[in-house]
């Protein structure tokens, strides 16, 4: 069991790391990394429920599990709000684990994500997420401010699930849940930014200051065209080009690993 003050813990360890003025990185294709996000200023935010990971934010994971004397303090807090004739139901529901995992699906479609990593060098990165390393790498520093559109917390990647305790309030749990994924996609080092969304739709664009925009990173299989006609579209469009470094990965000829080389210094 997962108990609320361990819970407590990690969520205030998490906003605090969320202070640190550190580059958080984007990777996607080209044509996204260049007109929806450089050149329009929007970022995607998805439903968990559509990402690649079929155990990400699984309602059936979450495993909150309240004792029986939790239930019924539970339904005598809301029982002089129901009619005496739906009482029954109600208390069948709050005993039945399935409405519990509905009503956790419901919360969490209430939310959506979009993806950032620590790290712009991860080669597994760029090969699922940057067009197999012809796509784009783009580099953000966010700060404060930023807070009233989406909150920036990083994943924890955990070996078992554990159940949650019960009596921890339900923005803790679901915040929890949104942020922790299995071990195995810990080589990603991901940091999401979480928002509260007003459509049902699985997918929203949200506006953002292209200010926060700090780096651009293309990777190391793009065509040189490509790349001259996605440098020439920037250098006339984006107002803050000069305050931003524009850089290639090359791949290491002496590891197995990328490098990046430098195109142009900030002004």
């Amino acid at each position: 069991m997962l108990e609320k003050s361990e819970l407590e813990e990690i969520i205030n360890n998490d906003f605090g790391k969320n202070i640190s003025n550190k580059t958080l990185y984007k990777y996607t294709s080209l044509e996204v990394g260049i007109e929806n996000i450089l050149l329009n200023g929007t970022l995607k935010f998805s439903h968990p429920s559509i990402f690649n990971d079929p155990f990400d934010c699984n309602e059936k994971l979450l495993k909150i599990r309240l004792t029986k004397e939790e239930k019924r303090e539970l339904f005598n807090s809301i029982k002089p709000k129901i009619p005496s004739d739906f009482r029954r139901t109600v208390w069948d529901q709050i005993n039945d684990q399935n409405k519990y995992e509905e009503y956790n699906k419901i919360n969490r479609d209430r939310f959506k994500i979009s993806c950032f990593s620590e790290v712009s060098d991860e080669i597994l990165m760029w090969s699922h997420y940057a067009e197999k390393h012809s796509g784009i790498c783009i580099g953000f520093k966010f700060n404060a401010n930023i807070l009233n559109q989406f909150v920036l917390a990083p994943v924890k990647y955990i070996s078992e699930l554990k159940p949650l305790d019960g009596n921890a309030p339900l923005n803790r749990v679901i915040y929890y849940w949104l942020t922790t994924k299995s071990e195995r996609w810990e080589y990603e080092k991901e940091v999401r930014a979480i928002a509260k969304t007003k459509n049902n739709e699985n997918a929203e664009l949200i506006k953002f200051d292209l200010a926060y925009v700090s780096e651009i990173i293309f990777g190391c299989n793009i065509s040189q065209s490509s790349l001259e006609l996605a440098i020439n579209r920037l250098e006339k469009s984006m107002m803050n080009y000069n305050l931003i470094s524009i850089k290639k990965m090359e791949i290491d000829d002496k590891t197995f690993s990328l490098k990046e080389n430098l195109i142009k210094p900030l002004a």
